[in-house]
């Protein structure tokens, strides 16, 4: 990558929030992660793991599968595969380390998660999280697209409010901001979205009738980050060494004793599967 795109890339990332990358990763790679992913599926099955909702009887078949980068070659290959790491080394002047990988289906059927911000719940400080969305289907509106708020990564975390059901199943969600627009990101297999934890970004319901919207995301932070709420003491470095930092035990998710992620005081929720 040359000093012009890297710096091409650290402009648009530094005013939007996120960048959008066209076809980094070849079908090929996308293949052979997502064949590594249908085999834990497999055995999670075998095992009894996957609980089917009766109200959900095909999405709910496939949840998502967090954390199964662990001890697996052909995912951490590719969660550190240095195309998109440069990329985002390069716009942040600094080496990463890995704090969680999740690896959607998103079925037919599967609901769309609110706006929120990463670091809400991962708790990187000081600084933020950082996101590389893999897209592993095409992806766009009609079957659970990714959505972002340009811009709004220079806010805060911020308190999701309380809202109707009948306004969101989770019952939470972040508004976006007044002079500030949700866009719809449209995706083809290999794209990379690279966006910053503090950013709003969500995405839509997959209301196609046979079409998955597969995603892997990794969540990363600076090498200098100081605390860590989620899998403080399970962190990667590129070296695919554990490495760990300090806990940090005050961010927003602790206060409210939610995550956004996880409502499961809602009578919708996502089952997440995590590696033992």
């Amino acid at each position: 990558m040359t000093q012009q795109q890297t710096k091409q890339y650290k402009d648009q990332f530094e005013k939007d929030g996120y960048i959008h990358i066209k076809k980094l990763f070849t079908e090929e790679e996308v293949n052979i992660l997502n064949d590594a992913y249908w085999e834990v599926w497999k055995e999670l099955m075998a095992k009894g793991k996957v609980i089917q909702a009766p109200n959900r009887p095909f999405d709910s078949l496939f949840p998502r599968l967090r954390d199964y980068h662990f001890e697996n070659e052909a995912i951490l290959d590719f969660i550190f595969n240095q195309k998109a790491i440069d990329i985002l080394e390069g716009m942040i002047q600094e080496e990463i380390i890995a704090i969680q990988t999740s690896y959607y289906f998103k079925a037919p059927g599967a609901k769309g998660l609110p706006l929120h911000q990463d670091n809400y719940s991962l708790g990187a400080t000081p600084d933020t999280s950082y996101a590389i969305w893999v897209s592993l289907d095409p992806s766009g509106k009609d079957n659970g697209g990714l959505v972002v708020v340009p811009g709004s990564h220079t806010f805060a975390i911020q308190q999701p409010d309380v809202v109707p059901e009948s306004v969101n199943v989770y019952g939470k969600q972040i508004p976006v901001p007044s002079g500030y627009e949700a866009q719809e990101i449209e995706t083809e297999v290999g794209d990379v979205v690279i966006f910053n934890g503090n950013i709003l970004h969500g995405s839509t319901d997959n209301d196609s009738k046979t079409k998955f919207r597969r995603a892997i995301v990794t969540h990363y932070a600076r090498e200098s980050v100081e605390k860590i709420t989620l899998n403080y003491n399970y962190l990667m470095d590129k070296n695919r060494q554990k490495t760990r930092r300090r806990l940090n035990a005050n961010p927003r998710v602790v206060e409210t004793k939610e995550n956004l992620f996880e409502f499961h005081e809602a009578k919708y929720y996502d089952q997440i599967i995590n590696r033992d």
